[in-house]
């Protein structure tokens, strides 16, 4: 009788005990790991980069004694950019930008018996831009007021005139940038510069109208 009552009296205890524990299981808070942070692609801020492409440029050349025909130039184009991005919405973007590229092409053509050399030097704008931001991704486009330093010369026969301007147009573009890091992004971009027409007096006579198209890569760093 004395053992059974034992045993009785082991196994109720053995059964408080494991309630207890269940009950202390129950009664401590369950901890989760935290969710993965979704990164936030900031796109506000200054930048400064450099950038690198291919120029073609078409001079249409009217000549002094009548004729008309075209200068076509192509070649390397290069230089750099800064400016500032304000995201809002928070998916639309606006910003301005300037940026001034040197340029390899040059090119000649005779129209009614004068030979015109077309030598761009440099070009340079200052474009308003407005974006679309989808994460990482930034579609844009981008217009303003654009600049032409360029050299003509003139060759008739024995006598040549070169007259160097700085001329003054518009510009159009449009561009992809991707953001591969919080402070860099790369982007593509094309743009469309229109520099109208201009008489060379001085130049033999010559009346010119440039357009040069621009497809160049680039690269930048947000502060």
């Amino acid at each position: 009788m004395k053992k059974t009552y034992t045993a009785l009296l082991a196994a109720a205890s053995l059964f408080a005990l494991a309630q207890a524990a269940s009950a202390a299981d129950l009664a401590r808070p369950i901890y989760k790991a935290p969710p993965a942070a979704i990164p936030v692609w900031n796109w506000t801020g200054f930048y400064v980069g450099g950038n690198i492409g291919g120029a073609w440029s078409t001079t249409d050349v009217t000549g002094p004694f009548g004729g008309t025909a075209s200068v076509d130039n192509s070649g390397f184009i290069g230089g750099g950019q800064a400016g500032y991005n304000y995201q809002f919405a928070p998916s639309w973007l606006v910003g301005i930008e300037g940026e001034i590229d040197w340029t390899s092409n040059s090119a000649s053509r005779t129209v009614g018996g004068v030979t015109l050399t077309a030598d761009p030097n440099w070009v340079a704008a200052v474009s308003g831009r407005i974006g679309y931001v989808g994460g990482p991704w930034l579609l844009y486009g981008k217009g303003g007021a654009a600049w032409m330093d360029v050299d003509y010369t003139a060759s008739a026969g024995a006598l040549s005139v070169t007259n160097s301007q700085t001329r003054d147009g518009w510009l159009a573009g449009v561009g992809l940038e991707y953001m591969f890091h919080p402070n860099w992004t790369a982007k593509i971009e094309y743009d469309y510069m229109d520099f109208g027409s201009a008489n060379l007096a001085t130049t033999l006579g010559v009346n010119v109208d440039t357009t040069i198209n621009v497809v160049k890569g680039g690269i930048n760093y947000k502060f």
